[in-house]
């Protein structure tokens, strides 16, 4: 007993030490994304500030949006025989409520039309010159930690919001705290941080993996936030919950600080003129060296590099997959929109979102850990399998929200949960086509096409809300796929040109060894 003791213990310390080897950026995701838990509730307090402000209409009215989950008033009969507390005429309320929620809901969907693309210009500018900023200098956590403090902030102004609810305007709410997060990078510069940190801690055959690991983390989070986000929001307040949201912040943004730790491997930028030169940069980074136009032109010359075995083009190519997908994905705050408006969900559409998380996490596990991992299915192979699904899923929303058939929107859900995977996917491509001291310029590249399509889409999706909700309201799920048909195309082309390139490297490895040590050219794993 005492030598099976003896051996347990040894046996469990390797596996915590391992654990805490690979442990280390997760904890400040989870504090980050835990803030989903406001979602449902920046949604609603939405809705209500346009009424509000934009309509003129009396709280009460603009309150009960709320309340049309457990008590829809709008599928009542006009002869209703019914009284509410506090109110003289129900017939005359009811209208003002079901009237007031169509237009405030247009309202929004109008904010977020040109919303949008001051947010996705704003963030293109700043990713432009942080992830090349990042690469010079050998750090990665400010891209991370600066858009959390700056969460914290934008949080701050939504709870000012809601104490002056008729003085403060739905366009400063709407518009104000986005921009502060868009000039910290947002979203896209946390994801180029937390991917350029892994790439620089993990060796280059378990990056897949880890970045799989990573997502899955990613995910969780939201799943359970979400599904409590509906709850929460009518249990505590709106004031409240935000006040929740900045103490998770604040946690995450002390755990970064003080103690996370830069990565220990970080590549020297070997581009500069001399190593003094770099030593200085990377030593004492400084306010000016962000924006320094040199760095928008080190992205630039990243993209446009030469490389060996058609790379640059299998580049080009997945950048362009990557943008046309987000394309088909653009029809995500739609969907949360018209299941609100057909629906009257609030609670309920947390506990949707959350399930789409969950159903999308076990299918990333599956595409990832399963045919990536143990089968060696390509990245780009993986992208075709996970379109083919959402190509069945989004003709089943349309049908969802025209016939009013919320179960349909589970089903759809359900056939559709290799959805992450391509993301994952076209990130893995791109880690494998570049060199450590280019991945976070590259990925900085993909984070200006994350804001792109938040300047591009989202105004595409409510142009065509807008104008055809009074004839198929679901038109949106329609456009989502045309989308999903052009990124097909593409990830064939992607697959065929990457089998290619891979044929004419092992060609020229009997022969020379010209390409071989540069991560930049290994595509074996494509």
């Amino acid at each position: 007993m005492e030598s099976n003791g003896v051996s347990v213990t040894p046996t469990v310390v390797r596996i915590w030490n391992k654990v805490k080897h690979f442990v280390t950026i997760e904890p400040v995701i989870v504090f980050y994304i835990f803030g989903v838990v406001c979602g449902t509730a920046f949604k609603v307090f939405e809705y209500e500030k346009a009424c509000v402000t934009k309509l003129g209409a009396d709280l009460r009215v603009c309150e009960y949006f709320v309340k049309l989950e457990d008590d829809d008033i709008c599928s009542e009969p006009d002869d209703a025989n019914r009284t509410i507390a506090g109110v003289a005429n129900f017939t005359e309320f009811r209208d003002l409520v079901c009237e007031a929620q169509k237009q405030a809901t247009n309202e929004v969907v109008f904010l977020n039309s040109y919303r949008s693309i001051i947010v996705g210009i704003i963030q293109v500018v700043v990713l432009l010159f942080a992830g090349s900023w990042s690469d010079r200098v050998g750090l990665r956590k400010p891209c991370i930690l600066v858009p959390i403090a700056a969460d914290i902030v934008a949080l701050s102004i939504y709870v000012l919001s809601a104490i002056f609810m008729r003085e403060i305007p739905l366009e400063v709410t709407g518009i104000l705290p986005n921009l502060i997060i868009a000039f910290s990078g947002g979203v896209p510069l946390v994801i180029t941080g937390i991917y350029s940190y892994l790439t620089l801690c993990t060796d280059e055959k378990d990056r897949t993996f880890r970045f799989a690991c990573t997502a899955v983390v990613y995910a969780t989070i939201p799943i359970v936030a979400n599904f409590f986000s509906g709850p929460l929001f009518k249990y505590l307040g709106f004031i409240n919950l935000c006040a929740l949201c900045i103490i998770t912040d604040i946690i995450g943004l002390l755990y970064g600080l003080f103690i996370l730790k830069e990565p220990e491997n970080r590549e020297r930028n070997v581009t500069n003129a001399t190593t003094n030169e770099v030593d200085e940069k990377q030593s004492n980074p400084t306010l000016r060296q962000l924006f320094d136009i040199g760095l928008v032109v080190d992205c630039v010359k990243v993209f446009l590099k030469k490389r060996d075995f058609n790379c640059r083009n299998i580049l080009y190519l997945t950048v362009v997959a990557y943008f046309i997908n987000y394309g088909a994905l653009g029809d995500g705050e739609s969907a949360a929109i018209l299941a609100y408006v057909q629906f009257n969900w609030i609670t309920s559409l947390g506990t949707w979102i959350s399930y789409d998380l969950l159903t999308t996490m076990l299918g990333t596990l599956l595409a990832m850990g399963v045919l990536s991992k143990r089968l060696g299915v390509s990245d780009a192979m993986i992208c075709v399998f996970s379109v083919c699904f959402s190509l069945v899923g989004k003709p089943i929303m349309a049908v969802a929200v025209s016939t009013l058939k919320s179960d349909l929107y589970y089903v759809a859900t359900s056939i559709d949960v290799f959805e992450g995977s391509k993301m994952i996917a076209i990130r893995s491509i791109v880690s494998k086509l570049v060199g450590q001291d280019e991945i976070g310029k590259m990925l900085s590249i993909l984070g200006i096409v994350d804001s792109a399509q938040v300047a591009i889409y989202p105004t595409i999706y409510s142009t065509v809300y807008l104008n055809s909700q009074s004839f198929f309201i679901g038109s949106v799920f329609l456009l989502s796929e045309a989308f999903l048909l052009v990124s097909l195309g593409i990830y064939g082309m992607l697959f065929l040109m990457s089998r290619r390139s891979e044929y004419d490297k092992n060609r020229a490895q009997s022969s020379a060894k010209q390409g071989i040590d540069n991560p930049a050219v290994d595509i074996t794993a494509l």
